[in-house]
């Protein structure tokens, strides 16, 4: 049966999904350094349009990987003999990301519609600790998915090898940055985008290919249905 056009859109989410992440890392001006405690109401007013636009970029990345989780999950099934295993993590896993974002977007705008809008220094400097360590809650959804999409490589081949055993040990490193330990978390969080991107450059060209392998074995039925019709 052929792809429809949406389950032909469906892997490239994972690449919206890696360029929002760097969308927002670009975008967001809440002080003049890269460090809890530093976020200042002015830096924050002053640059309100690109503030908005990083967390306008959370969200488009929060439902691109729900869109991009059922594709890789349909990816990986494929190679599951008896019952969803590894798939099923992985769903998981992309759908805890998103709900870390979904904290992430919260605390933004509780920095930026709340203390930064009412110029209240003392909420802001709370909420600058609780934001800049905001990405951690993400952590264990990336970890998941990472490990799950790693093990689904290596076990069942329906990633290609290097990826599979990248991707297993990014999974460690973000587990390992998610407790605190470095250099996980960093690693994680610059590499994440690039990760996603090769993800869904990987599933569509597989999904090319096993498009190509059908229409070639019906083109070999229909072949073999007229040659035994002209018997």
């Amino acid at each position: 049966m052929p792809r429809s056009k949406f389950e032909r859109f469906l892997p490239w989410t994972g690449a919206i999904a890696g360029a929002a992440w760097i969308g927002q890392m670009f975008l967001f001006r809440t002080g003049d350094q890269d460090s809890p405690g530093s976020m200042t109401t002015a830096a924050i007013r002053d640059h309100l349009a690109l503030n908005y636009a990083a967390i306008g970029c959370l969200v488009v990345m929060a439902i691109a990987l729900v869109f991009f989780g059922t594709a890789l999950r349909s990816h990986l099934r494929a190679g599951e003999a008896r019952e969803a295993t590894y798939s099923s993590i992985v769903y998981g896993g992309l759908l805890l990301v998103a709900a870390g974002l979904s904290q992430m977007v919260m605390w933004n705008w509780g920095l930026i519609n709340g203390a930064a809008d009412a110029k209240d220094d003392q909420a802001l400097g709370i909420l600058s600790f609780v934001g800049f360590f905001g990405f951690a809650g993400m952590g264990i959804g990336i970890a998941t998915t990472l490990l799950g999409a790693g093990l689904a490589g290596l076990a069942n081949a329906v990633l290609p090898r290097w990826f599979a055993i990248l991707t297993l040990v990014l999974g460690v490193l973000s587990a390992l940055g998610t407790a605190g330990i470095p250099p996980g978390g960093l690693v994680n969080y610059l590499l994440l985008p690039l990760w996603l991107i090769t993800a869904a450059i990987i599933l569509v060209r597989r999904q090319g290919e096993a498009d190509l392998s059908l229409s070639l074995k019906g083109s070999v039925v229909s072949d073999r249905t007229r040659e035994r019709s002209s018997w």
